[in-house]
């Protein structure tokens, strides 16, 4: 199966870059690996160049930063595009949604994948400019790269 492994975010502004940290890891720890049928990045758009780079794969696992529902920064979430909050990093005010740039795509008959996992991570959001996670955040780094490899099979 071909997969990739997208992590979305802002890698200076502070917790919204979790899921640029998370990839950077899980690709440090896939390196090597002999036969992987796995792409593995940092992604800064959202909306229709998000789908466009999905076109062509069979899953997209997507990292990402989102406003924290639980009340607890850090908190791990598996979703797929039904569970998305309301709010969330997925979607840019200038730009379509993430789930209508999908389905606008399929619509044109763009190869896109079937199976969409989004692990997200809880964050308070602030405007900030650091490239360090907060101490939250930062401990759902391993948690969530084991989360992705467990994912990708692994």
């Amino acid at each position: 199966m071909h997969t990739i492994v997208l992590g979305l975010g802002n890698p200076i502004r502070s917790d919204d870059g979790i899921g640029c940290r998370v990839v950077r890891e899980v690709e440090r720890r896939l390196s090597g690996w002999v036969g992987r049928n796995v792409e593995i990045e940092s992604f800064y758009r959202g909306g229709i160049a998000l789908m466009e780079r999905l076109i062509g794969y069979e899953k997209a696992i997507l990292v990402d930063s989102i406003e924290d529902l639980s009340g607890v920064p850090g908190t791990l979430r598996r979703l797929t595009l039904d569970d998305l909050p309301k709010s969330n990093h997925v979607d840019s005010p200038h730009d379509t949604s993430f789930k209508a740039a999908l389905e606008m795509g399929r619509r044109l008959g763009a190869e896109l994948p079937t199976e969409i996992v989004i692990f997200g991570v809880g964050i308070v959001p602030t405007s900030d400019f650091s490239e360090e996670l907060s101490p939250e955040v930062a401990g759902s780094v391993e948690p969530t790269v084991r989360a992705v490899l467990e994912e990708i099979g692994l």
